[in-house]
């Protein structure tokens, strides 16, 4: 029975781990970074064009779509936390 347990808890610490490390380099949407910050487009684009949160933009034109980091939101959110 022990060594299933250990099976058992090294396996979830491998799931965790996957988790972890999947989050951590994501790139988001302009859609999917609204959702996590539950914010709306104008908001977003608001904090983008005020370089309050960091974007990076697809492609050369004024125009390309923007893309964000999971890291980049989830760090701007605690460092504004009341």
């Amino acid at each position: 029975m022990e060594h299933e347990e250990m099976e058992s808890r090294l396996a979830a610490e491998e799931v965790r781990l996957n988790v972890r490390r999947r989050t951590r380099d994501e790139i988001l949407t302009s859609r999917e970074a609204m959702a996590l910050l539950k914010i709306g487009r104008t908001k977003l684009w608001e904090l983008t064009r005020n370089n309050v949160i960091p974007a990076y933009r697809v492609g050369s034109s004024k125009n390309s779509a923007l893309r964000f980091k999971r890291t980049d939101l989830l760090g701007w959110l605690e460092r504004n936390r009341v």
